[in-house]
């Protein structure tokens, strides 16, 4: 049993469609009680270059806060990261050429099939971590499963050949996007952020001394997260 205060993370695979016998390594929590569930959160995590996978700090310290309240969570390693079975050929990051995103995004959909299926929910939340963030970007633009986004530190060092059409896109669907940015950040361009994406300057929002890593600032980034997805403090569990 699962007491007030506390978040059970629950191991679990993701099947990948198209990809035979190919499962992702995963971990689940189902935000207590099924009828005061908030809305689904998918977590996408960093490349393993720019600050690891699933396991990462950001993502865990995010994982608890939204599971106090009492938002379901699924996070999950991409393809040949982990336990994550299969491989996926990306070239070494940072890049000074643009990188095809779609495997990643494909193992990224995988998941929010899944988290939708285990929830019964019409739409879920999505935020997204470094590379990540990038990935979470191109789910709210071209998925009606998403419903909001929240981009952390995504990096300006990562150029993505469609990073145009993911501004518009974004822009067509009318998901609100919220960003999330440390000031001591190598790489990410602060002040262009907001418009790589369409952003309005009042959705980026940046935390003070946070580096890549958010080795300083966790608190602040959980609570930009946590108001950009509607939960108050008050309704901790």
């Amino acid at each position: 049993m699962v007491g007030r205060g506390e978040v059970l993370e629950r191991m679990t695979t993701v099947p990948l469609p198209g990809v035979d016998d190919v499962f992702l390594e995963a971990l689940w929590q189902g935000g207590g009680v099924a009828a005061e569930h908030r809305l689904p959160v998918l977590v996408c995590p960093p490349h393993p270059r720019l600050g690891g996978g699933m396991d990462s700090a950001v993502l865990a310290e995010l994982v608890w806060n939204l599971g106090r309240r009492r938002h379901p969570t699924l996070r999950f390693n991409h393809r040949g990261v982990g336990a994550s079975q299969g491989s996926l050929a990306l070239p070494p990051l940072p890049s000074s050429s643009p990188v095809d995103l779609s495997p990643l995004l494909q193992d990224a959909r995988a998941a929010l099939a899944q988290l939708l299926s285990s929830t019964g929910a019409r739409s879920v939340a999505v935020v997204g971590v470094s590379v990540g963030a990038l990935v979470a970007a191109r789910l709210a633009a071209i998925d009606d499963g998403v419903e909001r986004a929240v981009l952390v530190a995504p990096p300006t060092v990562v150029p993505a050949v469609d990073d145009d059409d993911v501004a518009q896109a974004l822009a067509r669907s009318g998901v609100p996007v919220s960003i999330v940015v440390g000031d001591d950040d190598r790489y990410v361009d602060v002040a262009g952020t907001g418009a790589r994406f369409g952003v309005a300057r009042g959705a980026v929002h940046v935390v003070a001394g946070a580096d890549h890593l958010f080795q300083r600032g966790l608190t602040a980034l959980s609570q930009v997260c946590i108001t950009a997805l509607g939960s108050d403090d008050d309704d901790i569990m």
